[in-house]
């Protein structure tokens, strides 16, 4: 099975923005897999978005805020 990684940017916002990111086959299963980490049974309504899928080598950072 192929996995891509798929990432959602500027999401679950609070005082800064965040991240989600799953390691998956499709973005469903992504979406569900987030959801099942953060223990939600229904939907996250950032997991709407449409996440970038990254198929090949790329970085990623994110500065924390507070």
């Amino acid at each position: 099975m192929k996995l891509k990684l798929y990432v959602w940017e500027d999401v679950l916002e609070d005082y800064t923005q965040g991240v989600m990111f799953a390691l998956a086959p499709n973005k469903e299963e992504a979406r569900r897999l987030i959801a099942e980490k953060m223990g939600y049974d229904r939907p996250v309504s950032d997991l709407n978005q449409e996440p970038k899928e990254v198929t090949k080598p790329e970085g990623f950072y994110l500065y924390g805020g507070g």
